[in-house]
């Protein structure tokens, strides 16, 4: 009996810690960025050309992780990872990152991205400014490039 209820207290207390932890992650007033998102993303040479389009989904996880995939043919490259962090009420910094493969499968480097994400007055959309860079796989800058993105929160 002692047993059960010792079990009890600390998973109640548990609990009570994750709420606690929780109501820290998200500020009142703060609009959240955690959660999944599908985005339309066009890429560009910076002067207004478009180079690509595409759809991606988001996962801004608690903590301040992200995941990234889009409709782009897989062999290219992997999934995209990175971070995120609030810059200030509706506004967060969200790099990531993601290996780039020829058509044969072998490496071809890496692509990083950087986004200063805006959150829309209803909480439910976003838009972004995109900055690219593609990297050989030694490391050097071969090509860079700007964007954007508008998203819609997934329910």
């Amino acid at each position: 009996m002692k047993k059960t209820i010792l079990r009890s207290i600390v998973s109640l207390s548990a609990l009570i810690a994750l709420n606690f932890a929780s109501a820290a992650l998200a500020a009142p007033g703060e609009v959240p960025l955690r959660g999944v998102w599908d985005s339309q993303v066009t890429l560009t040479d910076c002067n207004g050309n478009t180079l690509v389009s595409f759809e991606a989904f988001e996962m801004f996880h608690a903590g301040g992780t992200l995941t990234s995939t889009d409709n782009t043919p897989p062999t290219g490259h992997g999934p995209g990872v990175g971070t995120w962090t609030r810059l200030n009420r509706r506004s967060y910094s969200a790099p990531f990152q993601f290996f780039n493969f020829n058509a044969d499968g072998s490496f071809a480097g890496t692509q990083k991205i950087m986004r200063r994400i805006t959150i829309g007055p209803d909480g439910n959309t976003y838009t972004s400014v995109v900055n690219f860079e593609i990297y050989d796989p030694n490391g050097n800058l071969v090509f860079s490039g700007c964007g954007t993105e508008a998203a819609t929160r997934l329910p």
